[in-house]
């Protein structure tokens, strides 16, 4: 959402090394509650308008975790609720 979709996350891989022992250690931005999440002015133009609607990440992150991640009979917060209709 920050990047209005200019940059995409890299596909998560892990290799086994069987000559080296492996560390890893998660590392997660997690915003405070009262951010406001949205496409950073410096990345919106005339030209490429925002993508996303501004959403509350505490409220975002709250909703998320009241359905304990689980298949409900409702669908579940996502990133592209807030995605702009093209």
């Amino acid at each position: 959402v920050w990047s209005n979709e200019r940059y995409k996350s890299a596909e998560h891989r892990a290799v086994v090394n069987g000559e080296k022992e492996r560390y890893s250690i998660a590392l997660f931005l997690v915003p405070s509650h009262h951010v406001m999440v949205k496409p950073l002015e410096e990345l919106v133009s005339e030209e490429d308008p925002p993508k996303y609607l501004p959403y509350n990440w505490g409220k975002f992150y709250a909703t998320r975790n009241r359905s304990d991640y689980k298949k409900q009979n409702v669908d579940n917060i996502q990133i592209h609720d807030f995605r702009v209709p093209n």
